[in-house]
This record gives structure tokens, sequence and C-alpha cells, in this order.
């Protein structure tokens, strides 16, 4: 899911005029020079990445082959707005977890 070439151990400036790589997982801060590369980009990758596997490319009802509850987390990790999206791949996974014991979706804040 990364680029070997361009791995770094945190947080980036992007430096150039957009991220390398294939468009249809590149976030909206990709392809702005200057703008801040980092878990919060990664988890709008991991939601494209979803939507490919569990929606034919689509986070759709009609399209969407995963669960109701994958769907609201995957549309909320590909949102144009980076504040609206999951803060953390662990926010994420916590999402299972709280699954599998029954706390709602809107439990997570």
């Amino acid at each position: 899911m990364f680029d070997l070439d361009e791995y770094r151990t945190g947080p980036l400036i992007l430096d150039a005029n957009r991220l390398p790589g294939s468009r249809r997982f590149m976030a909206p801060e990709g392809w702005n020079k200057g703008a801040i590369i980092d878990q919060v980009t990664n988890v709008f990758t991991l939601g494209r990445t979803a939507a490919e596997f569990l929606g034919r490319g689509a986070t759709s009802v009609d399209a969407w082959m995963g669960t109701d509850r994958m769907r609201l987390v995957t549309l909320k990790a590909t949102s144009e707005n980076r504040s609206a999206r999951h803060q953390s791949v662990r926010v994420c996974r916590g999402l299972e977890i709280r699954r599998l014991s029954g706390a709602s979706l809107s439990d997570n804040k």
C-alpha cells in the first residue's frame, strides 16, 4: 500500500505538485504542494482500497458487497474533507473492535 521509494517514518509536507501513485487511491491533499501528508491521508487511501475490493470502486448501496457498517466506515474514511475522516488507521480498526463488542457506530467520536 505504499511506495518504498517514497516511504517516510512520519508526516511530511508535500514538496512536489502531487504525490506519486494511482489517482483513484489518492487523497485530495495529495494534489496540493505544501499539504500535510500523514495518517489521515493513509486513512483515505485505505478507504479507497476498501471501496475497490468491496464496492467495485464505489460506495453506493447498490454496488457495495460488504456490510452496511463497513460502507459507513469507508464513506467517512474517503471524505473529501480531511477533518471529517477518521483521524488514524487505529480509529478505523477500533471501529471493528467496537462492532464485535456491540457498540454502535455513533459511539465513535
